[in-house]
C-alpha cells in the first residue's frame, strides 16, 4: 500500500510579504507536481498533515482554482486540520470552514479524531489523525500524539498530527512535544505538520517519527532560503515500512522567492530585541517590579522601536497566562 504525504500548504490569495514571487501560482504549481507524482508513483491514497489553508476562510475566487487541483487526486484525500485551517484554533468550527466545504463535497476526507482501516492483498493499514488544538503541545494534551489502541486487524499503523513535535529541545519559550515524550505510542509511523522545517526520520523502539517540512517557505530566515520543499513517499507491506523524499522540482532556489531585505530586518529586530532584555535586567530587579509599567517605561526612556515593544509586551502575556494554568 503506497501512500503520499505533503503538509502546510498554506494556500491563500495573496503574497507574504517575505516573498517576491506570485505566491499563490506558486503553490498551484506546487500541487499540480504532486497531483502528477501520486500518478507517477500510482499511489493508493494522499495524506495532508493540515494548514492545508492558510485562513479558514480563502476567498471563493482561490476555491474556484485551487478545487479543480485537489479533484485531479484519482485516489482518495485524507486530511487533518491544522491551526490555519480552523477558527480560534478550535477543530469543532471545522464546518464552517473553506476546509470544511471541501470536506462536505467530497474533495478532502476529513481525519480528525477518527481512527480507520485501509485494506491491499495481505496489509491492513490503520490510520488515524489528531488536528491542531490549542495548546497542544502542553502535558494534559499529549494524548493527541499517541495512539494507544490498534486494531487486531492491523498489520501496520500510521498516526497523523498537526502540532509542534520536535526531534530535539527547542526554544524553552516555544512550547513543543519531543518524540521521546510520546515514544508509547502503539502507532508504527507518527507523521507531523506544523513546524515548516521539518526533521528527518528518527526512530524510538521500532517506532518511527518524521516530519517532511512545509511544501511552502513563508518566514524569512536562512534556513528557509536553503530549504527545498519535498513530500514524503510511503510504501507498507505487512508490517514493514520504507520512506522516500521526493523534492519538489517546481519549487524555485530560495533566493529567487524569498526578500533578503526582510530577512535582514528581522535580523535587527532580534538583535533590538536582545539588547532590549539587557537593558531591563540591568535596570532593575525582575522579582519586584510590575513588567508591563518597566517595559513601557523603559521603552519610551530608550526610544525602542513599536514593534519590538509590542513583541516583549506580547511575551509577558503569554508568560502570565501560562504562570495561571
Amino acid at each position: 500500500m503506497r501512500f503520499l504525504y505533503f503538509t502546510d500548504s498554506h494556500i491563500r490569495g495573496t503574497s507574504p510579504k517575505s516573498r517576491i514571487d506570485d505566491f499563490f501560482l506558486a503553490v498551484q504549481k506546487k500541487l499540480i507536481e504532486i497531483v502528477e507524482l501520486s500518478k507517477t508513483y500510482e499511489v493508493d491514497y494522499i495524506l495532508h498533515g493540515g494548514d492545508l489553508f492558510d485562513r479558514p476562510d480563502v476567498s471563493i475566487s482561490v476555491i474556484n482554482e485551487i478545487a479543480p487541483i485537489l479533484q485531479q487526486f484519482e485516489v482518495p484525500l485524507y486530511s487533518i486540520s491544522g491551526n490555519h485551517d480552523i477558527y480560534g484554533h478550535n477543530p469543532k468550527t471545522l464546518h464552517r470552514t473553506t476546509l470544511g466545504l471541501l470536506n462536505a463535497l467530497g474533495i478532502v476526507i476529513d481525519l480528525n479524531y477518527k481512527s480507520i482501516l485501509l485494506e491491499k492483498e495481505d496489509t491492513c493499514v490503520q490510520l488515524s489523525g489528531s488536528p491542531y488544538i490549542y495548546g497542544i503541545d502542553r502535558e494534559e494534551h499529549r494524548h493527541l500524539y499517541i495512539v494507544d489502541k490498534v486494531d487486531p486487524k492491523a498489520t501496520f499503523s500510521i498516526h497523523l498530527v498537526h502540532g509542534f513535535l520536535m526531534d530535539k529541545k527547542f526554544l524553552a519559550q516555544v512550547p513543543h512535544t519531543l518524540i521521546s515524550e510520546i515514544k508509547e505510542t502503539k502507532a508504527d509511523l507518527t507523521i507531523c505538520g506544523h513546524y515548516h522545517f521539518g526533521f528527518k526520520e528518527q526512530e524510538i523502539d521500532g517506532k518511527k517519527f518524521i516530519n517532511p517540512g512545509s511544501i511552502v517557505r513563508i518566514s524569512n530566515s536562512t534556513v528557509e532560503i536553503n530549504r527545498k520543499p519535498k513530500v514524503l513517499l510511503i510504501d507498507v507491506n505487512g508490517n514493514q515500512c520504507e520512506m522516500k523524499e521526493i523534492f519538489l522540482k517546481s519549487a524555485k532556489n530560495g533566493n529567487e522567492i524569498l526578500d533578503r531585505t526582510e530577512i535582514e530586518t528581522h535580523r535587527f529586530k532580534r538583535q533590538e530585541m536582545l539588547s532590549f532584555k539587557e537593558t531591563i535586567e540591568r535596570t532593575t530587579n525582575l522579582n519586584k517590579v510590575n513588567f508591563i509599567d518597566l517595559i513601557t517605561e523603559i521603552a519610551t526612556n530608550y526610544e525602542i522601536d513599536k514593534e519590538v515593544r509590542e513583541e516583549a509586551l506580547d511575551r509577558i502575556a503569554r508568560i502570565q497566562e501560562e504562570g495561571k494554568n
